[in-house]
């Protein structure tokens, strides 16, 4: 299977939340790391998906009102013209949407500034993209940022910043 990868594949290295789940696996314990459901859907569930297939509701039938809606909202907000075709991507959850940004701007040998700690999936997808994650750390316990370490990250061939919130996975702190 290695030789039907590519270079770039063959550098990644396993997500955490996949080595916790072979670790699991190995030990034959409960894997609290996935959410994999040891029971079957209840009814009133599967009877709500066949009511939407039926009826041929599914996630692409209202996409462009939601862009057209955003536009406007910018527009109305923040005075932006944004065209809703080619300007707003809608995507199924932050890792879709972080993929596709990153695939859209980074180009071999372009560097991406990572705050560190850094969500999981984001190594992989700028090495993918064929960029290098540079990381800067924050400060614990509060996870400051200090200035000086993220002016002297840039290089000239620094091409994003990902600026993220940690609270969802490293604690909310009141500092």
């Amino acid at each position: 299977m290695e030789k039907k990868l590519s270079k770039r594949a063959l550098l990644l290295k396993p997500s955490p939340i996949q080595e916790l789940s072979h670790l699991a696996q190995r030990c034959n314990a409960i894997n609290l790391a996935e959410g994999f459901p040891d029971f079957p859907a209840p009814p009133a569930i599967k009877d709500a998906a066949i009511a939407a297939i039926r009826a041929d509701f599914n996630q692409y039938r209202h996409v462009q009102a939601i862009c057209d809606y955003l536009a406007y909202t910018l527009k109305l907000t923040h005075g932006l013209d944004v065209d809703p075709k080619k300007n707003i991507a809608i995507c199924c959850g932050q890792s879709e949407a972080f993929a596709a940004a990153i695939l859209a701007v980074v180009d071999e040998g372009d560097e991406v500034l990572l705050l560190d700690p850094a969500y999981e999936t984001y190594e992989a997808c700028i090495t993918m993209a064929g960029g290098t994650p540079v990381y800067v750390a924050l400060n614990p316990p509060c996870w400051t940022l200090d200035l000086e370490k993220l002016i002297a990250a840039f290089t000239p061939r620094t091409k994003v910043i990902v600026l993220n919130r940690l609270e969802g996975w490293v604690g909310n702190c009141t500092c």
